[in-house]
């Protein structure tokens, strides 16, 4: 003979408990396609930008199901307790025989104890900050273009086609993303410790196989909360570190080529002399032109950076699934 143990307020209480999970999650969802919906971080990060944008579709479809499922899931709980007082309504002294063996022990002392979230998820979602990392701004008209013609007269490349246009981009907007998804993640992370809480209380006062398959149920949610929380700061750090190296790539880019400009407008001073400074001119932007392609090296060294940044999104973009959350649950029937 086996036995289900219920007690009703308690398992109302946890259906109250996943209710608001799921309203934490549609904060979450609102907060990311408010805050996080815009992957144009222009010149600089266009490495990253097709990927991430197709990952942020993902990412805001993943948190509105969590929310839709966790709702659906409380629904579930909510019925079943009515339909453990229904039973418990015709029964005497309690307990109420289920046929087939099994014996149904039902109370209800009227409080939820357990049930009150230990963390509070929404106020994880604090405006974005923007932080300090900016571009350096420099503007070198018409000095860089009389550089620039003098290199492509000598045989290179323009710099303003292989290296100043790639220091451009809205670093601060990518920064306050970077705060976003830490704060999201938060937000995630607390519904899970609520989650996982409720879950050991309920386990307490509500025993048999309905309650070992809502307990899987809400463990798969747990295992699924955990990777997109985790997956959410790992992409803020890698997000964090993509702004680092670009305002480190800009400012080395930029003194580069503010030598280069240097050098190049001292060698043009002396082209006037005959043969001498005409020689002289050509040597010196040839030296310019090594010391471009430094530059080109130091883009190319960051552009690594973003290749493996780039595979990590494409990572995320696969792992934001609604596939990866439980199936839709049903009311457990006490019979």
């Amino acid at each position: 003979m086996s036995t289900i143990a219920v007690e009703i307020s308690d398992l109302r209480g946890w259906a109250g408990q996943v209710g608001r999970a799921s309203g934490d999650l549609n904060s979450a969802h609102g907060y990311a396609t408010g805050k996080i919906a815009d992957a144009d971080f222009g010149r600089v990060l266009e490495l990253i930008t097709g990927d991430y944008a197709a990952m942020l579709t993902k990412a805001h479809a993943v948190l509105r199901a969590d929310s839709t499922g966790l709702g659906a899931e409380k629904a579930a709980l909510a019925a079943s307790a009515d339909e453990y007082k229904a039973a418990d309504v015709k029964s005497r002294n309690h307990i109420t025989n289920m046929g087939g063996g099994v014996t149904l022990h039902t109370s209800d002392d009227g409080v939820a104890n357990g049930f009150d979230d230990i963390a509070s998820a929404q106020t994880k979602l604090n405006p974005p900050s923007p932080g300090a990392a900016q571009l350096p701004q420099v503007s070198f008209g018409w000095v860089l273009d009389k550089v620039c013609e003098l290199v492509v007269w000598v045989g290179g490349h323009d710099p303003r086609e292989y290296v100043t246009k790639w220091i451009a981009g809205d670093i601060g907007k990518a920064s306050m993303q970077v705060s976003a998804w830490r704060a999201v993640a938060d937000c995630v992370d607390a519904v899970q410790a609520n989650l996982n809480s409720g879950k050991a209380a309920i386990g307490r006062t509500w025993i048999g196989a309905a309650s070992d398959a809502a307990g899987a149920q809400m463990g798969t949610w747990g295992t699924a909360l955990t990777d997109q929380g985790g997956k959410m700061r790992q992409l803020a750090g890698h997000l964090h570190d993509c702004v680092d190296q670009a305002v480190k790539m800009a400012q080395c880019v930029v003194d580069i080529i503010k030598t280069v400009i240097s050098i190049v407008m001292a060698g043009l001073s002396n082209a006037a002399i005959p043969l001498y400074g005409q020689w002289k001119l050509i040597k010196t932007v040839k030296e310019a032109i090594t010391m471009i392609n430094s530059a080109r090296k130091v883009i190319m060294a960051f552009w690594n950076v973003l290749t493996m940044v780039k595979s990590f999104i494409q990572l995320c973009a696969s792992a934001f699934t609604a596939d990866s959350l439980p199936p839709a649950p049903s009311a457990v029937a006490p019979r």
